[in-house]
């Protein structure tokens, strides 16, 4: 009589796979190699394009151009790859109507708190590059304050996070999602800002269920730093401090205190709505291992 074996690891990883919400923590790590393959080979191709096409070089002014063609290809390489594990992205979620209301407050707040960052002596990578973007205004406004901002929070806020909320305890999603929005931005001058943002932005996502809230505060931020680049360009080309604007540490200290009081009191009362169902309890159990 034969005795016929079954290998009971040789089938499930494939299943596995698709039955894992992207990305796991590994696969977001690799979400920034491909960011990385994309902006280099994308974007060095699209520069050349467009400095043919316009026969002009040093085509800076238009990177913003090229940043949006490479976040579409990514967004579409994405969903070409893993589609299948992807959940649906929560536009409208459970956002109360006050919120979008606050939102310019909520924005301002946040702004002048994170203003703090400006005793911390970082390198500006970008400051050329900002200030040739300058000279292209309406494209500035409109792909810098707002079509940047929606798809780098469908990218983050929407692809990776709520991928890693379906695994992965709150605050390591929150966090993997805000440290790696942080290092997709290149330049220390904006990478610790941008963390610090993306939590706030991924915890927003996370109370209430919905990318809107967050894509408003993006949005509101990248326009207030766009309008001064285009009207205060002798501010952010000297990167004058909101300290030496004001003139006076009291004033200056008094006003983030505030700030930080409004922002204080806003979030107390976001994290009061009710946790959205699709993440009300948190996983108990590790991230899966999809190679064994």
């Amino acid at each position: 009589m034969t005795i016929e074996t079954a290998n009971p690891t040789a089938s499930p990883a494939p299943q596995l796979l698709l039955l894992v919400p992207y990305p796991t923590v590994k696969e977001s790590w690799g979400f920034v190699g491909w960011y990385l393959l994309v902006t280099l080979v994308g974007g060095i191709g699209l520069m050349a394009l467009l400095n043919l096409l316009t026969s002009q070089g040093h085509q800076q002014p238009y990177i913003l151009v090229v940043i949006v063609l490479c976040d579409l290809l990514l967004l579409g390489f994405l969903y070409w790859r893993y589609g299948r594990r992807m959940m649906p992205l929560q536009l409208l979620g459970k956002a109360p109507g006050w919120l979008y209301a606050a939102l310019p407050l909520l924005t301002a707040a946040a702004i002048l708190v994170l203003s703090l960052l400006d005793f911390i002596p970082l390198p500006n990578w970008g400051q050329t590059m900002f200030e040739r973007m300058a000279r292209q205004p309406v494209l500035l406004l409109l792909l810098g304050g707002i079509v940047v901002p929606v798809l780098e929070e469908v990218l983050f806020r929407g692809v990776m996070l709520q991928g890693l909320l379906r695994h992965q305890r709150p605050w390591v999603a929150i966090g993997q999602q805000a440290l790696l929005f942080g290092l997709i931005h290149f330049n220390p001058a904006q990478s610790l800002s941008a963390f610090l943002i993306g939590l706030l932005l991924g915890w927003l996502c996370y109370r209430t269920g919905s990318l809107l809230p967050g894509i408003g505060i993006h949005a509101l931020n990248n326009l207030l730093a766009s309008g001064m680049m285009i009207w205060l360009p002798e501010v952010v080309s000297s990167q004058t401090s909101l300290l030496d604007l004001l003139g006076s540490h009291w004033t200056y200290a008094g006003l983030v205190a505030l700030a930080a009081g409004v922002l204080g009191l806003l979030l107390w009362r976001i994290s009061r709505l009710t946790l959205p169902a699709a993440w009300a309890a948190a996983p108990s159990s590790p991230e899966p291992d999809l190679e064994n």
